[in-house]
């Protein structure tokens, strides 16, 4: 099998690409992708998509992010992390503490628009910015909006302080660094960052290349690779009956009041920041609270609707469809 999702650990010093460049040498793939850039100076969780696992990138990288990493204080460069070039130096606010600290970090949380840095893979013209500002232009794309959930400071060794950032995708956690940074008056960049959190995958999945080897020597590829639908369950679910299964899966689109009724007698919450959602067939009889539902198939994922309350004949057609048997793990 070489259809799945692998989750890395990746080291310092690599870049995302790199690493996708050595699984895809071990695993023999034409086709394979990360789902969510770490910067070269950080590590962590790099889920990597091999074959038709390639397909569901976006839904990966729409999962939330949690970074723990050590900020320097009193010291600013020009890609706000120890990767780059000092550019200022100042001297910390005598009264500095845990609590004031804390209290500044919480600024940075909510709803925030945050443009790319200079050194960034952001894309303008076709080229990195990195690309540019290595040529010394710093250009400047316009902010986006991102959601930041928590900014926590974990443990003070001034001049360095620990902390842990749970954020929604497209996030630049070194950016937050350096606002916060600024604000405090001193300037502030990473010195190490790692990513123990991305979607539904944790570090604790995350496999180094070393262990990677050994496990491929010893069971294979199926030892590592993750099936398509675990890997989204991150996204919100609902279960659909047998006749909206087989209008998706005959290409006929389904009817957002159908959906809302499928969704208010199940009680469904939405997460704001997951644009997605799975539609789910039990292969037991269909029950619309769900309960005594002994397996269920996904179907479908499909744009989360926005116009439930006001429009009942809009129509929905999916983003991907699953045409046969796909069991999802509970």
């Amino acid at each position: 099998m070489r259809d799945g999702i692998l989750v890395m650990d990746k080291p310092s010093g690599m870049t995302s690409f790199q690493m996708v460049q050595e699984v895809r040498k071990r695993f023999k793939v034409k086709k394979a992708g990360h789902a969510g850039t770490l910067d070269p100076l950080a590590t962590g969780v790099l889920p990597i998509c091999l074959g038709r696992a390639t397909k569901i990138v976006r839904f990966i990288m729409a999962g939330h992010k949690v970074y723990q990493g050590t900020m320097l204080l009193g010291v600013t460069t020009d890609t706000y992390d120890a990767a780059g070039r000092v550019t200022e130096q100042r001297p910390l606010p005598s009264d500095l503490d845990l609590v004031s600290l804390q209290n500044a970090a919480k600024k940075f949380t909510g709803r925030l628009f945050q443009p790319p840095p200079p050194f960034s893979a952001a894309k303008h013209k076709g080229r990195p910015l990195y690309k540019f500002a290595r040529q010394g232009i710093m250009v400047q794309k316009e902010s986006r909006p991102v959601q930041v959930f928590s900014f926590e400071i974990l443990e003070m060794r001034l001049p360095e302080v620990d902390f842990r950032v749970h954020c929604s995708k497209g996030t630049y956690v070194r950016s937050l660094v350096n606002e916060l940074g600024s604000d405090l008056g001193c300037g502030a960049h990473v010195k190490g960052l790692q990513r123990i959190r991305s979607g539904p995958f944790d570090i604790g999945q995350a496999l180094k290349i070393e262990t990677l080897d050994e496990i491929l020597e010893s069971k294979g590829p199926s030892g590592v690779l993750i099936p398509v639908e675990k890997a989204l369950a991150h996204i919100p679910a609902i279960e659909i009956d047998i006749d909206m299964a087989a209008d998706l899966r005959n290409g006929r689109p389904i009817l957002v009041s159908r959906l809302r009724e499928l969704m208010e007698s199940q009680d469904h919450e939405s997460d704001p920041e997951l644009p997605y959602l799975r539609l789910l067939l039990c292969r037991a009889p269909f029950s619309k609270n769900g309960s005594g539902s002994q397996g269920k198939d996904l179907v479908s994922v499909v744009t989360w609707p926005t116009v439930l309350k006001t429009d009942n004949h809009k129509i929905l057609r999916p983003i991907k469809i699953w045409p046969g048997k796909c069991a999802v793990a509970d």
